[in-house]
Formats: C-alpha cells, structure tokens, sequence
C-alpha cells in the first residue's frame, strides 16, 4: 500500500508539474497569409452570401484579421471555417497542429471579435477529434474590437445538424480539430475576427 500511494504522490507531482510548465496561452491562428477560397472552408445556402478577406485596418494580431461581409436569408445558413479534415484542405493554416496542443492544460478558447454593437449573434463552433460539433453563442454587443472567452464548459452540442460520421457522445473529444463562425439572425452584416488561443481562463 505504501509504495501504492507513493507512485500515485509522484504522478501526482508530475501533473502539476506538466500543468505550471505549459504556457498559460497558445495562439492557434491569426489569418495571416491569402484567405480565400483555398485557405478558408466557407459557404452559404442559396439565397444567402457570405464573402471573407483579409481586414488590414481592423487586426489585433498579426498583420490583418479575418473579415466576414454576409447577407444571410430567414431560411438560410452560412459557415466560416479553418482547421482540418475540412473539405478545403487548405484551410489547415493553424499555427499549431491540434496533435501538439496539450488540450487538458487548457479550459477555454479566445478570441478577439470587432462588431457594431447592433444586437447581432454569431454561432462559434468547434468541431472535436471525433467529428462532433459544439457551440458557443457570441453577442454582438459592443462597437470595436472586444475579447471573448469561451470556457470549454460553456459549450453545448449542436441539436439542429451534426455530421453524419459524427460520434454524438456529447463529450469534447479532444483534440479540437476546426472552428467556424456562422451568422444567426437575417439580415446584412460583417464581423471581423483576430486572434484564436487556447488558454488557462479563471
């Protein structure tokens, strides 16, 4: 029992260790580089549009943001993505690959959203190791740039669509494989966004 306990203390230690050594934030994409249609998987139904570029004057990280102008339809829907096992293989720019972030140090991913403070709502989804898709509900409720965190907690499975390969276990598998943004309610609008990290939230 004693040499029981004593290996439990030292993975135990070894633990905190991993945990105070990793840094308490790593930044996961700044949409640097072209984003177009072969670095950015986006789209929308008919009747609906979604156009992205790359904001220079409105940027945080990096030289430029990721800038969404749309005109989403009552009926319609959009997405706005990067990361892997997308159908555009291009949009795999993260600057670190999924496979090297040490998911468990982390609870919550940030993000630096610039609104108009008009009332609009953006879905931001992530999609995990097993294909299941959760969401977090971002308020356009400030004009400028603002930061969001997402604490991992805070997420909730999609109930209207999840892919047909998708393990709906309702846990995050990790590790996160994408993200995506998708505008809410109908109407005219642009969002641009900066700065995607994982990080130690309190």
């Amino acid at each position: 029992m004693r040499i029981f306990g004593l290996i439990l203390l030292v993975l135990s230690l070894i633990v905190i260790l991993l945990y105070i050594s990793t840094p308490k934030e790593a930044l996961i994409d700044s949409f640097e580089g072209p984003l177009t249609k072969e670095t950015v998987d986006f789209g929308a139904a008919e009747g609906s549009s979604v156009k992205v570029s790359a904001d220079t004057q409105n940027k945080v990280c990096g030289e430029q943001s990721l800038k969404i102008e749309y005109n989403l339809d009552p009926s319609g829907y959009m997405w706005v993505a990067r990361g892997y096992n997308l159908d555009v293989k291009g949009a795999d720019k993260w600057l670190v690959a999924p496979e090297d972030i040490p998911w468990k140090s982390y609870n919550a991913v940030s993000l630096m959203m610039h609104g108009s403070g008009q009332g609009a709502v953006v879905a931001f989804d992530i999609k995990d190791n097993l294909g299941e898709i959760w969401r977090y509900v971002l308020d356009d409720d400030t004009k400028g740039w603002k930061e969001v965190i997402c604490l991992f907690k805070d997420f909730f499975p999609r109930k209207d669509w999840q892919p047909d390969n998708a393990e709906r276990n309702e846990i995050i598998d990790f590790p996160i494989k994408s993200f995506q943004f998708e505008p809410r309610l109908a109407g005219k609008g642009q969002f641009s966004f900066d700065c995607i990290k994982v990080l130690k939230a309190k």
